[in-house]
């Protein structure tokens, strides 16, 4: 008789986790593989059960039913590539009922021109992404003629990145929609979901999150360090939804981050100042060299900014909120992929 499908999945789930293939069962059983980041550079691998996988996506499941109905057709611009989230969000819109295109973001298959077609095609009514894909998705479409307001997208859900709820309302208001924001990290892709507030809780029936020495540091999921740098029950207040579970305040990474006098300054500290100002495009490039954050931003028409009135104002209000230092260029929102690149 030939072996059961199964006993083959078994097998090649322990090649995947690097175990040998254990017949009998004994020993850790694994469903997915993928890599994250890792802390000297490069990549390590990660695993997650199939327990874990699960729950991952039965909380991101009751998270974005409260966002999507069986009516919706939602693109989903997710990673894939030896991660978790782009698989996770297919599975959930499918398990809410709606409809999913699935494009990725290698843009190799489908580079963004061709999304915007199908947007307008099969009359697409929501994004999930992550922000800096929705800003550039924004200018491709206004460059092209289109305005992104009267599409027939109605909410953006940001996945795969730290972002501001300053600047998610500037991406938002440029399409005319509701933004909403999921978190998770690379190796636990659903962390926290938002409440109906637009709020981010921790999933905490079965996840423990700390942060030690005060509400902002590294995150420490059931103890194990992550390397993302967040808030929690920033300010000791709660949301007005009532729920237990913690507020989190997504931050990106550690190493991402200067250190200022207060402590751990990040990029979403410094967009929160940035998209304060008035005319800028959603777009926001950031990076830190020596200890100084190197901002870029856009605006449509560069010439009202060229006097550099602007960029002192924004460099000395960071200084001033967070006691580090910034260099500010604003381009034209035309020019902002040679400008980034």
């Amino acid at each position: 008789m030939t072996a059961p499908i199964t006993t083959h999945y078994e097998q090649f789930l322990h090649l995947l986790a690097g175990e040998p293939a254990d017949p009998a069962g004994a020993g850790p059983v694994r469903a997915r593989y993928g890599e994250r980041p890792g802390p000297a550079g490069g990549t390590e691998p990660v695993v997650l059960s199939r327990d874990e996988w699960i729950r991952n996506q039965i909380d991101l499941t009751l998270a974005l039913d409260r966002l999507l109905t069986s009516d919706d057709v939602v693109v989903s611009a997710t990673p894939y590539e030896l991660s978790f989230i782009g698989a996770e969000v297919d599975r959930v819109i499918e398990m809410v009922g709606a409809s999913v295109i699935s494009v990725g973001t290698s843009r190799t298959i489908c580079p963004m021109p061709r999304l915007l077609q199908l947007i307008e095609h099969y009359g697409a009514t929501a994004l999930v992404c992550p922000p800096s894909f929705a800003a550039e998705l924004t200018g491709l479409a206004v460059a092209q003629g289109r305005r992104p307001a009267d599409s027939t997208i109605r909410s953006i859900i940001a996945v795969g990145e730290a972002c501001s709820t300053e600047r998610l309302d500037r991406i938002g208001a440029a399409w005319t929609a509701a933004t909403s924001a999921l978190y998770g990290t690379p190796s636990t892709p659903t962390v926290a979901v938002a409440c109906e507030h637009g709020t981010l809780h921790v999933c905490d029936h079965w996840l423990r999150a700390e942060v030690h020495d005060g509400p902002r540091g590294e995150l420490l999921l059931d103890g194990v360090p992550t390397g993302e740098l967040v808030e929690l029950d920033p300010d000791g207040r709660r949301c007005a939804c009532g729920a237990a579970g913690p507020v989190l305040v997504p931050l990106g990474s550690l190493t991402a981050a200067v250190t200022g006098p207060g402590g751990p300054v990040s990029a979403v500290d410094v967009e929160r100042i940035v998209f304060a100002e008035r005319g800028l495009a959603p777009h926001f490039a950031c990076d830190v060299r020596a200890g100084v954050f190197h901002v870029t931003c856009a605006v449509a028409g560069a010439e009202p900014v060229r006097d550099g009135a602007v960029q002192r104002s924004i460099r000395d209000r960071i200084r001033d909120a967070y006691g580090v230092d910034a260099e500010i260029a604003i381009v034209d929102v035309n020019d902002w992929s040679t400008a980034t690149s």
